[in-house]
């Protein structure tokens, strides 16, 4: 939607030591099976959730791990910083990682390690892509039109490799959060047509290829997460074009219909399963939806172990959301797809966190915000929309 060099290697990893026991099935015999302990992690299905707060303590992690939550997807890009941007410095001209910032994550790391919970780093910000919400809500796609960004995002992820493919909490490196080229040819426009589809996903994946390359000179093993195009949408999977390094995954997001999932466009119009600006949205519509990430798969003869549902959600106000839960999710378990929804307990925003229910926050909860307190939210997981989510992850 749209922040160590301790010695750590004497303790090395937990969470990865089904390594020994693994069965490799039928899925993956074109597989090679002395894969390393990180892609291992990814080899059964995977369940999680994202994490993109400004503040993460050790009680976050310990709630989702007790929730059964399998890995956490974490962006670092809202952390406090005395910079520009978050670990780059400078998103217009990238020099080398802020070192309190990349110590500000390397203890964050260091907590989720202590709970056991792995760690898909992710980045809503790179060198010439300034996330959105930093960047006075515009959208920043200097990267897609200028090869001084792209050099500056490719040493900007070769930094971040050599600084945490030591650290044994983290199992994968999601480059870019839901990039989208798409907007320099059509700015405005929801659909985009399959000539602009072609042309953006070849710059996707001349991005990707440079910075896989550039990674794989520093840490061979760590996998790395590719979000589709058009801010991840499944359909662009289509236009997807796979890289040779085996150790990637293939990531989409899923909150169609958005003028279901979007509180605002929404607005108490719409309900799921129902009739959504003129369709039918039910479970085969979901199906049929990401139906270009499963002809990916067979095009391409990629194991199912390799595509993650990045994100998926929907605002808790959102009539039937638990169906449309109930849904969602069973069709990644019938794909046997990696997921993780959107969001656990984010600070800043209630619109998805479902253990606070239907209703609207009161207004002493704004207030005290205001105030610059932090009131304590009544939280429970017996909310339909989030019994959904904790019964699948258990």
């Amino acid at each position: 939607m749209k922040k160590y060099r301790k010695n750590y290697i004497l303790k090395l990893i937990p969470f990865y030591t089904l390594l020994t026991t693994i069965t490799v099935n039928s899925a993956f015999a074109n597989e090679s099976i002395k894969s390393s302990p990180r892609i291992v992690f990814w080899q059964s299905q995977k369940k999680g959730a994202n994490i993109f707060n400004k503040n993460i303590g050790s009680k976050e992690i310990k709630a989702a791990k007790a929730y059964g939550i399998e890995f956490i997807r974490l962006s670092p890009d809202k952390f406090s910083t005395s910079h520009r941007d978050f670990l780059i410095g400078n998103a217009d001209d990238y020099r080398a990682l802020v070192k309190e910032d990349l110590e500000q994550l390397k203890k964050i790391l260091d907590i989720c390690y202590q709970e056991k919970m792995p760690v898909v780093i992710t980045m809503l910000s790179l060198p010439g892509s300034r996330w959105k919400q930093n960047n006075q809500d515009k959208d920043d796609l200097r990267i897609w039109k200028d090869k001084k960004y792209q050099m500056q995002a490719t040493l900007f992820w070769q930094d971040l490799a050599a600084a945490l493919k030591d650290h044994p909490a983290v199992i994968g490196y999601n480059i870019l959060n839901e990039p989208h080229p798409e907007r320099i040819f059509v700015p405005n426009e929801v659909h985009i047509n399959a000539v602009y589809q072609e042309e953006s996903q070849k710059m996707l994946h001349a991005l990707y290829s440079r910075i896989i390359k550039h990674i794989r000179l520093i840490d061979k093993d760590t996998p790395i997460i590719l979000d589709s195009s058009a801010y991840g949408d499944p359909q662009t999977f289509s236009f997807l074009i796979p890289q040779k390094d085996k150790n990637i995954l293939y990531s989409f997001h899923m909150y169609e219909p958005y003028e279901y999932t979007n509180h605002k466009m929404n607005n108490g119009k719409f309900k799921y399963p129902g009739q959504i600006n003129g369709r039918q949205w039910d479970k085969q519509a979901l199906k049929d939806y990401m139906s270009s990430v499963v002809e990916f798969q067979k095009k391409h003869h990629i194991a199912r172990h390799r595509i993650l549902v990045g994100e998926f959600g929907g605002h808790r106000m959102s009539s039937g959301l638990e169906k449309y839960f109930e849904d969602l999710i069973n069709i990644f378990n019938q794909e046997g797809w990696h997921f993780a929804f959107y969001a656990f307990r984010e600070d800043e925003w209630d619109g998805m966190d479902y253990e606070l229910g239907t209703k609207k926050l009161p207004s002493s909860y704004w207030q005290a915000i205001e105030r610059g307190e932090t009131p304590i939210l009544e939280r429970k997981d017996s909310y339909p929309a989030f019994s959904i989510i904790k019964r699948n992850i258990k």
